[in-house]
């Protein structure tokens, strides 16, 4: 089985050596850039490589990875399934509710596996959580919350691709981090969004430049150069479920301290739980009056851990040539449920908070 990769930048180096640990043959990768592509095929003893689409159309390819900014996504995950080739494609699916629908349709057309990454659902702890919400001892669902912390973008920050709205889009903290935390809460919870209000933060519209970094001050008139960011720092956003649920998440690029913190906490009619990343391997649960039980996943996963069980789960499904029944990697199906949410809140703070129904 030989699979390509589209994209060469950081993300794609973590989607071989996923590959590589599952005993997956990269045979191709294709990126704009001839000599990242040159550099990734050395680095992975990669046979074909190059800036030209047509090497990951190659008959002997089945699968590819598409690991390139979010704004390429409709247009090669498309050219892929045209070819009937599986695709795993990075997060977000793409921008538009309309292109999302076309993909999942064509998906099906062609009757081809494809899957998101969203890999932080593989997490033991989720996994064991998503049991016990289903089970009867937890009840109904009533509250659901969290929040998606990190640092990498409180200033003095880099003047990257995800602040170019031609590759990123008009968001940056919700497509970039909250979509995971969309997934694991719709995933653990089983429980649809029907309504969202949310208020956007871009803390320095305007920021100075210095060496491809950005600041929120000019030091005194040294720094001249300007940049406009019209994207999110964070998201604070209200939620209401279909079942009758509501919850809350609070989504940040600018928290100093967190490199990289999700946090869930689902509260049912008999029982609660809760969960972070930086604790990983942690599940805490209680019931009224019995206090908190911390169960320990001792021979717990990691964060490449996560990528290599998503990984492993979508190529079972290739290998049968077909999507199973009740697939634990998310599908383009959740991968359009969440451009929807993405767009309700950017539609939601457009309209300074307004309640936006998720159609």
């Amino acid at each position: 089985m030989k699979t390509g990769i589209w994209g060469a930048g950081y993300i794609a180096h973590t989607h071989a050596e996923a590959l590589l640990a599952a005993g997956i043959t990269v045979a191709a990768i294709v990126d704009v850039n001839e000599k990242k592509a040159k550099a990734f095929a050395e680095k992975y003893n990669i046979e074909k490589w190059g800036c030209d689409p047509l090497i990951l159309l190659d008959e002997e390819i089945r699968t590819v990875h598409v690991c390139t900014p979010p704004n390429y996504h409709y247009d090669m995950v498309m050219l892929l399934l045209d070819h009937g080739k599986n695709v795993l494609c990075e997060k977000p699916l793409c921008f538009e509710n309309a292109q999302a629908e076309k993909l999942v349709k064509k998906a099906k057309e062609r009757g081809v596996v494809c899957a998101v990454n969203f890999n932080v659902r593989f997490h033991m702890a989720c996994q064991k959580a998503r049991k016990l919400v289903e089970s009867d001892a937890f009840g109904r669902v009533n509250l659901i919350h969290g929040s998606y912390l990190q640092e990498f973008h409180a200033l003095p920050a880099p003047l990257d691709w995800r602040y170019n709205t031609a590759l990123a889009g008009r968001m940056r903290a919700v497509t970039e981090i909250g979509t995971h935390w969309m997934d694991i809460a719709r995933y653990i919870s089983n429980q649809k969004i029907k309504a969202i209000s949310a208020n956007f933060g871009n803390f320095y519209p305007e920021r100075y430049l210095e060496e491809n970094l950005m600041y929120s001050d000019s030091a005194a008139g040294k720094r001249t150069e300007k940049v406009y960011v019209t994207s999110e720092d964070a998201a604070a956003v209200n939620l209401k479920f279909e079942n009758g649920a509501i919850g809350t998440v609070l989504l940040s690029e600018v928290s100093q301290g967190r490199v990289n913190r999700i946090t869930l906490e689902v509260t049912g009619e008999k029982m609660n739980l809760w969960w972070n990343s930086e604790d990983n391997n942690l599940l805490n649960t209680a019931v009224k009056g019995g206090g908190v039980n911390t169960e320990i996943f001792a021979f717990g996963n990691g964060f490449m851990d996560t990528f290599r069980s998503l990984v492993t789960s979508f190529y079972e499904d290739v290998k049968n040539g077909r999507v199973s029944e009740n697939p634990v990697y998310p599908t383009f199906e959740d991968g359009k449920a969440i451009v929807r949410l993405c767009n309700a809140m950017l539609t939601s703070a457009d309209l300074d908070g307004k309640w936006v129904s998720v159609e």
